[in-house]
């Protein structure tokens, strides 16, 4: 079960009185909701091959576009 803590002025660790959704301090929790969470994320690497080559796919097309309009300024300038 999850409970919300805080530091004292003096440094200690105490319980505080607030839920955990209302919670300003700290949230602890047991090593069982720990380990539901962190399994419940699941990044392979088929997942991280994507996003890198969706990002690095904008990155060349917005290049592209910026080199096109830079010629487009260059002939506009011409005329």
């Amino acid at each position: 079960m999850s409970q919300c803590v805080a530091f004292t002025q003096e440094g200690y660790l105490v319980q505080s009185t607030q839920s955990v959704d209302d919670c300003t301090g700290y949230i602890l929790v047991s090593p069982t909701e720990y380990n539901l969470a962190i399994q419940s994320i699941e990044i392979d690497p088929a997942d991280v091959l994507q996003v890198f080559g969706l990002v690095f796919g904008w990155v060349v097309f917005l290049s592209f576009i910026s080199y096109k309009v830079k010629i487009a300024k260059v002939l506009i300038n011409r005329v």
